[in-house]
């Protein structure tokens, strides 16, 4: 296969499972830092009892207890509420052993456990449990939002014959436009695709091979390549140049075909993975906004109520319509 066309994260780029890691720990960091606040007022001296003293002064634990408490209660009332509320909402759609799974699906991603625990250590959570609880946070968030998508039997449909069929294709990849233009005259004229593919193409890995990729599925290729090999009208036809992260793409579909797949068998997997896909563009603060009313939130502290008043600020300007839909 094509290197650097494919979309399957490999086991040595630690940049999937970095990602994973920073993204899970978003929570994370947040509770983590709320063990600052408790150890200042730990112990039983005084708020006015020094910390630190230098020449001319000193650092009460007072001082760093109303620091940590304007820096970190704010959010971690926020967050502590809200991670109680999606547990009692939606505790029961997050069962503990696909959270397991999760784990360690990004686990594998590192070469091993030391390496992966060093990655959690680094991303601000104090060990694997700590991380789980993350991860379990967001699967939470996760399910509060796949509820507020909707994914038609038609769109389910659609992407199962999209799925079932597998396209045969070869490619010459270059870095500008006016290059894919000047290899499409060439072609026009009568070049060999192979032997252009052999001296242009960017993508050695395939360009050895006259720039075949073999037969392949959706899911597979970048989505742009995507989009125009898995047109139903293209076999045997060179493309315009098909701009992708990678540079432009001179294609040529040369065969396909169906798979032998069942609707029946598919349809469910597929229905979870377009409401996944939805759902990514789901703004969280509407859950958040959401379960606050449900659920009659009364905030007590005028700092922590801040965070919580920044929420229904966000969700009403989202809702508001801007100048340019409300000009006639």
């Amino acid at each position: 296969m094509s290197n650097g066309m494919t979309n399957e994260p490999k086991k040595q780029d630690k940049k999937f499972s970095t990602g994973a890691l920073v993204g899970a720990s978003a929570l994370a960091l947040i509770i983590g830092a709320g063990g600052t606040y408790a150890a200042t007022n730990a112990g039983g001296e005084s708020d006015d009892s020094a910390v630190v003293t230098y020449k001319g002064g000193e650092i009460t634990r007072g001082e760093i207890a109303d620091m940590s408490y304007d820096r970190m209660v704010p959010q971690l009332a926020f967050q502590e509420t809200m991670n109680a509320l999606l547990e009692k909402e939606y505790g029961d759609q997050v069962e503990q052993e696909k959270v397991d799974e999760e784990f360690s699906k990004t686990e594998e991603q590192f070469n091993s456990k030391e390496e992966f625990e060093q990655a959690i250590q680094q991303a601000g959570m104090s060990g694997t449990e700590e991380f789980k609880e993350a991860l379990r946070g967001q699967m939470l968030v996760d399910a509060a939002k796949s509820e507020l998508v909707d994914v038609t039997d038609e769109e389910v449909e659609a992407q199962f014959a999209k799925e079932n069929v597998e396209v045969e294709a070869s490619h010459i990849l270059v870095e500008s436009e006016e290059e894919a233009q000047d290899i499409i005259k060439q072609l026009n004229d009568g070049a060999d695709f192979a032997e252009l593919a052999k001296e242009k193409s960017t993508d050695t890995g395939s360009g050895e091979q006259g720039g075949e990729l073999g037969f392949f599925s959706t899911g597979t290729m970048v989505p742009e390549f995507e989009e125009y090999a898995f047109k139903e009208d293209v076999v045997g036809k060179v493309s315009e140049p098909i701009q992708s992260q990678f540079g432009f793409h001179v294609i040529k579909v040369t065969d396909r075909k169906e798979k032998d797949l069942k609707l029946e068998d598919e349809k469910d997997r597929i229905r979870e993975e377009l409401a996944t896909e939805k759902s990514a563009s789901v703004d969280a603060n509407k859950i958040y906004a959401e379960l606050i009313e449900k659920y009659n939130v009364d905030v007590k502290d005028a700092k922590a109520e801040q965070q919580f008043d920044a929420v229904k600020e966000a969700i009403k300007n989202a809702d508001e319509p801007s100048e340019e839909s409300t000009e006639q």
